[in-house]
This record gives C-alpha cells, sequence and structure tokens, in this order.
C-alpha cells in the first residue's frame, strides 16, 4: 500500500510536468502570432499613411489675400511672447550635418545684422561736441517662431508687424526686438526713430527699418584745422542688455553702411557735408563678473568735411584787412590825433573778429588754426598801437634823456644840488624881474636858458613848436629822428614780416589738404 501511494505521487508530479510545458508552449505560439498580427496593423497602417501623403492635402481658400492676411497675424501671435529670445537657426553648414548637429547648438546666440543708411548731416555742434545725422537704421534677423507655409495662406509669403516705441516690450508691440542702442548717445533711438512696421518673410526672416534721427556725442578729431578741418566721429551701437552669450552681431549687405537712395539726400547750402562712412565689428572683452559674456559693438566711422569759404570771406579776409589798416598807421603824420585811433579802431576790430569765432569753438586748451592765426593777427594789431605810442612820445620829446627826473633823484642823490639849483633860479628870476623894470626892452632869452638849468627832461604835454630854450629844441629834433627811424623800420620790416606768416599759414593749409586727398 505504501509502495502504490509512493509511485502515484511520482506519476502525478510527471503528469503536471508534462501539462506546464504544454501550456508554456503555446502561450509563446499566442505571443508570435499576436506579433504578426501587430506587425501586420504597422504595415497596414503605413501603406494607409502614404496612400495619404501621396494624395494633395486640402487647403482653405481665403477670399482675398486680407483675409489669408488676418488668418495667418491670428496664426502666428497665438501662444507669442514677445518678451523671449527667438530660437537659435544654424547655420546652413550645420543643417546639412544633420539633426544631431543643429540639436547640440540650440544654446548659440541669435544673429542680429545691423546696417544704417547715412541721409543727410542736419547738425554740427562742435562746442557740445554733437551731431546730428538724418539715417535709416535697419536690424534683420530669423525668429522661426514666425515661419509658415505660404501655400497654406494664398501664397501669401510677407507679413507686418507693429513695432512702438523701438522695443518689442512696448504696450502696442507685436513681436519681439533686439536692443540695439547707440552707446555714445546724446538721445536715445528708441524715441529718436519714428515708430513702424517690421516686415517677416514666410521663413521666420524680419526685416526691421526706422527713419530718424542718429544724435551722436563725439570726440571730435580734425577740429584743430578749423576752419579748414575735415571732422571724424565714432559712433558705437550694440546691445545693452544681451552680451555675446546671447547676442551676436553682424553687418547688413557685408558692410553695414549706405549713403543716400533718395533724390532728397546729401546737402546743399550747408555748413558740413558728409564725405564717407565705415563699418567694423569688433567685441569688447568680458567683464570680471562675467568671464565668459564678451559685448560685440559695431564701430561706425563717419566723415565730413566743413564749408571754409564763408570764413574765409568773413573772418581770414577781415582780419588781413584790419591789420593792412594798422599798417598804414606808419604813413600818417604823427601831430595828426588819428594815427592813434585808427591804430586802436583795427586792433579792436581784430579782436571783435576772433571774438565770433571763438564763439564756434570749443572752449579746449587745444589751439585751432584760424585761433593761432587770430592770435598773429592781434599781437601785429597791438604793435600798431604800441608804435604809435612811441613815435608820439619821441616826436615831442624835448628832455635830453629818457630817464625821469625823480628816478635820477632817487639813485643820483640828487636832491641838494636841485635845493641849490632852486635857490640859484629864485635869485636869477629877481634879478630878471628888476632887470625887465630898468630895461623892458631886453631880451629875455639868457633870462630863459637860466630858468632851465638844472631841468634835464620835459614831460608836460605841449605842442611841437612849443619850446623854451633852444636846448629844448635841440633834444626834440634829435628824438624826432628816432621817431622817423621807427616809422621807416616799421613801414618795411612789419607788412613784409605779415605776408611771409599768413604765406606759412596759408602753406600749412595747402598742404595738409594735399594729404587728405
Amino acid at each position: 500500500m505504501t509502495r502504490f501511494r509512493g509511485g502515484c505521487w511520482w506519476s502525478v508530479a510527471v503528469v503536471a510536468a508534462l501539462l506546464a510545458l504544454l501550456a508554456s508552449s503555446g502561450v509563446a505560439e499566442a505571443a508570435a502570432q499576436n506579433e504578426s498580427a501587430s506587425e501586420g496593423v504597422a504595415s497596414a497602417s503605413a501603406v494607409v499613411g502614404e496612400e495619404e501623403s501621396s494624395r494633395p492635402r486640402e487647403r482653405k481658400v481665403y477670399a482675398s489675400l486680407s483675409e489669408a492676411q488676418q488668418a495667418l497675424r491670428s496664426h502666428l501671435l497665438e501662444n507669442y511672447d514677445r518678451g523671449s529670445m527667438p530660437p537659435y537657426v544654424p547655420p546652413e553648414e550645420e543643417e546639412l550635418a544633420g539633426a544631431n548637429a543643429s540639436a547640440g547648438n540650440t544654446t548659440e546666440p541669435v544673429t542680429v545684422e545691423v546696417g544704417i543708411n547715412f541721409h543727410r548731416v542736419l547738425e554740427v555742434d562742435v562746442v557740445k561736441s554733437e551731431v546730428d545725422l538724418l539715417t535709416w537704421m535697419r536690424f534683420v534677423w530669423r525668429d522661426t517662431r514666425l515661419s509658415w507655409d505660404p501655400e497654406d495662406y494664398s501664397g501669401l509669403d510677407k507679413v507686418w508687424f507693429w513695432v512702438e516705441d523701438g522695443a518689442g516690450l512696448a504696450e502696442t508691440s507685436e513681436i519681439w526686438t533686439p536692443d540695439i542702442e547707440l552707446w555714445n548717445q546724446r538721445e536715445s533711438i528708441k524715441t529718436s526713430y519714428s515708430n513702424t512696421f517690421a516686415s517677416v518673410d514666410s521663413d521666420g526672416s524680419v526685416f526691421w527699418s526706422r527713419p530718424g534721427n542718429l544724435v551722436v556725442v563725439c570726440k571730435f578729431e580734425g577740429l584743430e584745422n578749423f576752419p579748414f578741418d575735415n571732422l571724424i566721429c565714432v559712433a558705437e551701437l550694440g546691445s545693452w542688455s544681451y552680451s555675446g552669450k546671447f547676442l551676436r552681431l553682424g553687418l547688413f549687405s557685408g558692410t553695414g553702411v549706405s549713403i543716400g537712395g533718395s533724390d532728397t539726400s546729401g546737402e546743399a547750402f550747408s555748413e558740413f557735408k558728409l564725405d564717407n562712412a565705415t563699418a567694423e565689428l569688433i567685441v569688447y572683452p568680458p567683464y570680471p563678473a562675467d568671464p565668459l559674456a564678451d559685448w560685440p559693438v559695431i564701430k561706425y566711422t563717419i566723415s565730413f568735411h566743413r564749408s571754409w569759404q564763408p570764413y574765409i570771406r568773413g573772418y581770414l579776409v577781415s582780419q588781413i584787412i584790419f591789420n593792412v589798416i594798422g599798417f598804414a598807421c606808419f604813413w600818417m603824420p604823427v601831430a595828426s590825433g588819428e594815427r592813434l585811433g585808427l591804430a586802436i579802431t583795427s586792433m579792436l576790430s581784430a579782436v571783435a573778429a576772433d571774438l565770433v569765432v571763438v564763439s564756434k569753438l570749443p572752449g579746449a586748451s587745444e589751439l585751432t588754426w584760424l585761433q593761432k592765426f587770430s592770435m598773429v593777427s592781434q599781437v601785429f594789431a597791438a604793435y600798431c598801437v604800441l608804435e604809435g605810442v612811441l613815435v608820439s612820445f619821441f616826436y615831442f620829446q624835448t628832455g635830453s634823456d629818457l630817464i625821469p627826473s625823480y628816478l635820477q633823484c632817487f639813485f643820483n642823490r640828487v636832491k641838494p644840488k636841485a635845493k641849490v639849483e632852486r635857490t640859484l633860479s629864485g635869485n636869477s628870476s629877481g634879478d630878471s624881474r628888476l632887470q625887465m623894470m630898468t630895461n623892458p626892452l631886453q631880451d629875455s632869452q639868457d633870462t630863459d636858458d637860466v630858468a632851465v638849468i638844472g631841468r634835464s627832461s620835459s614831460f608836460q604835454p605841449r605842442d611841437a613848436d612849443d619850446y623854451r630854450s633852444r636846448e629844448e629844441a635841440k633834444n626834440n629834433t634829435k628824438w624826432k629822428q628816432y621817431a622817423d627811424g621807427i616809422d621807416n623800420f616799421s613801414r618795411v620790416v612789419l607788412p613784409l614780416g605779415y605776408t611771409v606768416i599768413v604765406g606759412v599759414f596759408l602753406g600749412q593749409v595747402t598742404e595738409k589738404h594735399a594729404r587728405t586727398l
């Protein structure tokens, strides 16, 4: 009985193992059948997808381009965040390298191309170091969030979006815009330029052009040659918030600069005219706080020249004429009171002309060409006045020397002698009075000779022929020779020297202009 039970249990275990084996084989066969069925479904769906893609897609038909534009604008601006930057768009060579290459550069900065069309020069204020230029500012970038298929919108391949106050985050602005600013600004380009639409192509390329004023604070070069100066001003444009890690700059159309473009561009009857403008992309190093963030900027070098003809007619020729009038004083008679008056008038006229020129220049330590010329002209005009004073002094001088009596008394200690002479003079005058009473017809020349004893010079105002003695007349003849010599020297040397100096100044201008050409 026990043996039967042990055999029974063994046979039950074998049967159970056989049943389990049969069950596992059935499950595997069912799984295989299910897998083959799913493959069949997938292949069938793929065939259906190929058939659907081969069939033309149904597109909505719009009654007009206006309706298509309205639908496109609604579609593009739906969920559009104008406060976030556009996604990175890799160059064509990276796109050809495959999806992996483009996926690995999704954090690269956005590239914004900048271009300026210079229309004309409005104002140049060298006193405030400012330049006001009428320009057209142009920005180009790509925002793939604004791309679409033109076939879906009746072939519409361009749409326009409004930008207010030069910023995408303005109240009524519709898309993101770069925060490009003029770094050396007198006025922000956000307010000095007009509000305009930005045009967007179907691939997401954005073109934003704005007319307005570029008001630059300049560090002028070439002002030392005023009024024959060719001024150079540098303007720097770059992002104020985004460093090079987020935004890169490029030159629009390869140069970033254009001049003119319309019949109203250029200058006429203007003091300054635009010569040339160039653009250069430079990168400033990072700040110590963020060593990976450099700052790219575009440096515009603007050159323009001044119309020098008005300054030649109004100031330079006037200075020369005033100096010639001053030289004419050398030929006027000394006894004429108009001689000094003419010299002083010519000098004051030269000073007045110089003050007008100085008002057009900054109060700087450097001297310009015209300021140097004015200083030389004023020196010649001052010489004419001083020469007239000196000649008049010699012409009316009657003393034996030029040392004043009070200096002789101080240095030579002649005070006791002067008292004796005054005593003698008093006695002689008494004798003279007695002699006049006894002999009133006697010549008084001897009395006059005694009266002038001890007097070495005369500084009292009198006419040229009002002499008190023969000695005064003799001394005056000697001093008149000195006056004539000074006049003769001034008549020859001063005009010749002035002509040479004017030639040197004009030669400098000619040489500098030849160098610039």
